[in-house]
């Protein structure tokens, strides 16, 4: 089972498609680093800590006060009142840790959530199959990952507290608030060395959990083949589509170009209706274009109802190319443009951006009228 698994894995050498990425994300498939997770819940609950620690040390002293005052007449009396300041500062700091815990996750999920994977399920708990992960290189990485981190975890906070031992006698004969400062300082300094440590840790687990899920997303060539086939669909279905975008585009060109002020032409493979009124705008739009087949319809459609013909070959190659059907002309190309307008404007004896007259021109003006 092993050699298969091996075998599989080399014949998936291309990269996951976006198919296949986003069905995996519908799913719930996707890449977390839980250390990611837990530092920044660390690291968010010692920095909240930290910023209420006056009001929570402060708690901590009237609280030991207290205590130790009525302890001889009212054994733990105030304490139960006295209590509640300092654990209303605990839980602020676990909210915080708890929100940093959420946000971190959202973050590596894009916000998803998938209800069905948090409802129980029997078979992940009796599923067989699943102890023979225990024998996989994966698992076995983990286990040296966590042993790594343990072992680092433990020799940091050891470095930071054991010269804090010898020194923990002595906090009994100071006042309360010597006590709580002398523990509270070396735990601070050993939590930002973990913290510092845990977060290298966590850069550490993103990339590989990263790198397992790209590889787990790979597809073999026979697969990538098959899903651009379902992608593209049937040949038959392809034509069609493509048939009746062309007749789409064909009726648009009928219905835009006896309207248009004029058609850029290239001289012959692209044609561009032009079209120029006050009220719709500042500046002219691009009413229809096509290429090829739809740009010679275009230019008998143009001799037909009398639309002067401008060649212009740079022009027309950029405006095809950067601006959409019913849009209007870039501020570049205003210059050109009113040009042509300007020109067609005086031959026609028509003012600018006056609707056409109803009846038509005249072949005399449906030839080809400039050229550059």
């Amino acid at each position: 089972m092993a050699d298969e698994s091996d075998s599989d894995k080399e014949s998936r050498t291309e990269e996951g498609s976006d198919r296949r990425l986003q069905r995996a994300y519908d799913e719930g498939q996707v890449p977390i680093a839980r250390d990611i997770v837990q530092v920044s819940a660390l690291a968010c609950g010692g920095v909240t800590l930290v910023a209420i620690a006056g009001g929570l040390r402060d708690s901590m002293i009237r609280l030991t006060a207290d205590v130790a005052n009525t302890l001889a007449t009212q054994p733990f009396g105030m304490f139960r009142t006295r209590l509640t300041t300092p654990a209303m500062y605990l839980l602020f700091v676990m909210l915080a840790a708890a929100t940093a815990a959420i946000v971190a996750t959202f973050v590596q999920t894009r916000g998803g959530i998938w209800g069905n994977l948090a409802m129980p399920d029997p078979s992940r708990l009796f599923n067989l199959s699943k102890l023979t992960r225990i024998f996989s290189r994966e698992f076995l990485t983990d286990m040296g990952m966590s042993l790594i981190k343990l072992a680092a975890v433990s020799y940091v906070m050891w470095s930071a507290l054991s010269a804090s031992f010898m020194t923990i006698g002595k906090l009994l004969l100071v006042p309360t608030e010597a006590q709580i400062s002398g523990i509270f300082t070396p735990l601070a300094g050993a939590g930002i060395r973990v913290v510092t440590l845990l977060t290298i840790i966590a850069g550490i687990d993103f990339a590989v959990q990263r790198f397992r899920f790209r590889e787990k997303m790979k597809m073999t060539k026979e697969e990538l083949k098959r899903e651009h086939k379902e992608d593209e669909g049937d040949p038959q279905m392809r034509g069609r589509r493509r048939r009746k975008q062309r007749e789409m585009s064909k009726g648009r060109a009928s219905f835009e170009v006896p309207r248009a002020d004029a058609l850029l032409v290239n001289p012959t493979h692209i044609a561009i209706a032009i079209r120029y009124r006050k009220k719709d705008g500042k500046a002219p739009r691009i009413t229809a274009k096509g290429k090829g087949v739809l740009a010679e319809h275009m230019r008998d459609l143009a001799r037909e109802h009398g639309i002067p013909i401008y060649q212009d070959i740079p022009l027309a190659r950029m405006l095809f190319k950067r601006v959409k059907v019913g849009r209007e002309i870039p501020a570049d190309a205003y210059r050109a443009v009113a040009a042509i307008l300007a020109f067609v404007y005086r031959i026609t004896g028509r003012m600018p951006g006056a609707p056409r007259p109803s009846d038509d021109v005249g072949n005399n003006h449906s030839d080809v009228l400039g050229a550059r």
